[in-house]
């Protein structure tokens, strides 16, 4: 690809943009399935899709920038065990992080898919939780960016000789 006109840059937004398309399309999908079986209680549901998007996008980018390290595929089984299950373990997604001991909390209070949780749970459900939704969405973007730009870092690195 980059023998043709395109920069690194062009493939790290070629990517993020692929992959929002895919996201959107399943955010879309759940969504409707919310919606036939009447669960969302509140107009502010809609904007869960968007906010689903950045979730994924949140993992999406920093993912990017580790595979720019990777020589083999053999690095990738780590991650998942020891980073993407425990996220989801301690993201609020299948029981209240504020039970988890303060220590654990904090900690999980730093990851994505906890603000990607608290964010699109208090949109579709309208909770508590829709209080703090300029935090989650602060915190989503600042870490996409971050790490965006450290995929293009790493990528840039790679792939221009």
């Amino acid at each position: 690809m980059l023998s043709a006109p395109l920069s690194v840059r062009d493939l790290v937004l070629g990517e993020m943009g692929w992959m929002a398309f895919r996201l959107t399309t399943m955010a879309l999908s759940f969504m409707v399935v919310l919606v036939l079986f009447g669960i969302p209680t509140s107009p502010l549901a809609v904007l869960g899709v968007p906010a689903a998007v950045l979730t994924g996008l949140a993992f999406f980018t920093p993912i990017m920038a580790f595979t720019a390290t990777q020589k083999n595929d053999s690095g990738f089984a780590a991650m998942f065990r020891f980073v993407i299950n425990p996220l989801f373990l301690f993201s609020g997604t299948f029981f209240p992080v504020d039970r988890l001991p303060d220590a654990i909390e904090f900690v999980a209070a730093l990851t994505p898919l906890y603000h990607g949780v608290g964010l699109i749970r208090g949109l579709v459900l309208q909770t508590p939780d829709l209080a703090n939704w300029p935090i989650h969405l602060a915190y989503l973007v600042a870490f996409t960016l971050v790490a965006a730009w450290l995929a293009y870092r790493l990528l840039h690195r790679r792939l221009v000789k």
